[in-house]
């Protein structure tokens, strides 16, 4: 049984990214929109399905920060959503007396290169004991995403683009649900060929 199974966790986004996946223009393109005073309704398109492409794959798309809260430390720490991950900002925890910490890198490495990214426990380690009352005393802080939109694999992009037609289509009185699917479709391809999440890491 793994660790997220074990043991009761959290993860949420503290940053959004700063660019989404696709441009403002290649978006409208996209959903055939022309008038500039539809921008923020396809800029929510957009984010909308950046969320869904996100959600689907259960990793992030391009730069942004997360925390996962846990109720204590083990030998090994995925990072949902961290694929890829870049970098781990800070490990904090309350400790025994109930007071705020920050654990310190000799205690652990960090794993960019599997996917989801992970923290290890360093060799002859034994991590402090936390806060046995508390809820969810362990908190990751973490920074995921590619690092360049066009990092990001075409193939998700591409549900990207889809999901953007799917999202007009619906406002003219279409059918979403099959370019819904066929978004879909786009990113299991891409799963299949990056990173797909193994069920543990669904909440």
């Amino acid at each position: 049984m793994s660790y997220l199974e074990e043991r009761d966790c959290e993860w949420s986004m503290m940053t959004a990214p700063a660019q989404e996946p696709l441009t403002l223009d290649e978006a409208k393109l996209q959903a055939s929109v022309t008038q500039d005073d539809e921008n923020l309704l396809v800029v929510g398109y957009l984010k909308a399905a950046r969320e869904a492409a996100q959600s689907f794959l259960n990793r992030a798309l391009f730069t942004q920060t997360w925390k996962l809260q846990i109720a204590g430390f083990d030998d090994v720490i995925w990072l949902p959503m961290a694929a890829p991950l870049q970098s781990v900002t800070s490990v904090q925890y309350y400790d025994e007396n109930g007071t705020p910490q920050t654990l310190a890198t000799s205690y652990y490495d960090v794993d960019t290169v599997s996917e989801p990214g992970r923290i290890v426990r360093k060799p002859n380690q034994t991590y402090p004991t936390v806060q046995s009352d508390r809820l969810r005393p362990v908190t990751v802080t973490y920074v995921c995403g590619w690092t360049d939109v066009d990092l990001i694999p075409e193939a998700i992009k591409q549900g990207i683009r889809v999901y953007l037609t799917a999202f007009e289509g619906g406002r003219a009185g279409q059918t979403f649900d099959i370019a819904q699917k066929a978004a879909e479709a786009c990113w299991i391809q891409a799963g299949q060929v990056f990173w797909r999440a193994p069920e543990c890491l669904y909440r």
